[in-house]
């Protein structure tokens, strides 16, 4: 049987848009509805490519901030797979920002 790791909380995976569409807010919309039904869960995490530079900026502007000792490179070839996790407890608990547009 194959060991396998159960994350302790939900994560955002494989998130795109179309480029033709690119930059009308349907990304935010897509992190904003994920952030919705993960809201009574004590964290909200993703894994993105260091080179998805957009994509890390609208993720930061949502509240995640890096979990560099969950990144990952996966194919050992220098390109690592960063990892973001937002604390949705802490933000109940101490009434930080509500999702953010």
């Amino acid at each position: 049987m194959e060991d396998s790791v159960v994350q302790a909380y939900p994560e955002i995976r494989m998130l795109s848009v179309d480029p033709d569409i690119r930059g009308e807010g349907i990304g935010a919309a897509l992190v904003n509805h994920c952030l919705e039904v993960s809201k009574k869960e004590s964290h909200i995490g993703l894994h993105t490519a260091s080179f998805m530079k957009k994509a890390i900026s609208l993720y930061v502007n949502k509240g995640f901030v890096r979990l560099p000792e969950k990144d990952l490179e996966p194919m050992s070839d220098g390109n690592i797979v960063k990892a973001f996790i937002r604390d949705l407890k802490r933000e109940r608990l101490y009434g930080s920002s509500d999702i953010r547009n």
